[in-house]
């Protein structure tokens, strides 16, 4: 009797501590939806954290913890707390809502694929969600206009690239074109240089050929008298010159011998 009696002792003080305990956790709960619906969303985590350090696998402790962390904006821890919820969750209807609320999260962070991910996921737990399949359209939509835009930014870096392919090509081709018409120039100039040169030369010698013409002795027209004359006068210059060199030479030569 007593053994049992201390054994019912020992259960209510077990249950009062349990109830204890969880009073506790609800009125952490409390206090974090107070402050949530002030839209104080710092305190409500601080107030979501205690509850969930009295009861680890609470729920709603992570649910609304996750509601808090997304409306701060911090939606990397936002999705840690909405998937420890989801492994909490009693129920599919419960996950569902998990799951919605992380697929919004994945949906802020432009993680398109993940949204729509977990939004199905969150459809499979509980098809009748409407919101849920709302969502899901709509990130469906904002993945098909972001697979356009991005396959329209390629056409038009492929048509820029060509473009500038294009464009390179054809100041290639203008450059040759130019080089060609400068060595066309240089070959023109050569081929005048060596006319010029060559008309020089031809002029110079027609100069030389007239100079050479002007120095040829030209023939003298003489009359039979003046012919004569000159004859006689070179006779009688002849004679002269004989007689000169007559009287250059010794009359009395003599011998003159080296005294040794």
């Amino acid at each position: 009797m007593t053994r049992c009696l201390h054994i019912s002792l020992f259960s209510i003080v077990l249950v009062m501590i349990f109830s204890a305990g969880h009073c506790q956790d609800q009125l952490d709960l409390y206090r974090g939806n107070t402050a949530y619906n002030k839209g104080e969303f710092e305190t409500a985590q601080e107030h979501y954290n205690k509850a969930i350090d009295k009861n680890p696998n609470s729920y709603k402790g992570t649910y609304n913890l996750g509601n808090a962390t997304y409306k701060a904006e911090n939606f990397e821890d936002a999705v840690s707390h909405y998937q420890q919820a989801i492994s909490s969750a009693a129920d599919n209807v419960t996950k569902a809502e998990a799951m919605h609320n992380l697929g919004n999260t994945y949906l802020q962070s432009s993680k398109l694929e993940e949204a729509i991910k977990t939004y199905k996921d969150a459809l499979r737990n509980n098809p009748s969600a409407d919101d849920t399949r709302y969502n899901l359209a709509y990130a469906q939509k904002l993945m098909k206009q972001q697979q356009k835009e991005e396959q329209q930014e390629e056409e038009n870096k492929d048509k820029d690239d060509k473009e500038q392919d294009e464009e390179k090509e054809d100041e290639k081709k203008e450059g040759e074109k130019e080089d060609d018409e400068k060595e066309g120039d240089k070959e023109e100039e050569k081929d005048e240089k060596g006319e010029d040169e060559k008309e020089t030369d031809s002029g110079e010698g027609d100069e030389e050929k007239d100079e050479q013409e002007k120095q040829q002795p030209k023939p003298i027209s003489l009359t039979p008298r003046e012919a004569e004359q000159m004859l006689e006068a070179a006779k009688n210059e002849d004679q002269k010159i004989q007689l000169q060199l007559k009287q250059k030479q010794p009359s009395n030569a003599k011998k003159i011998e080296k005294d040794w």
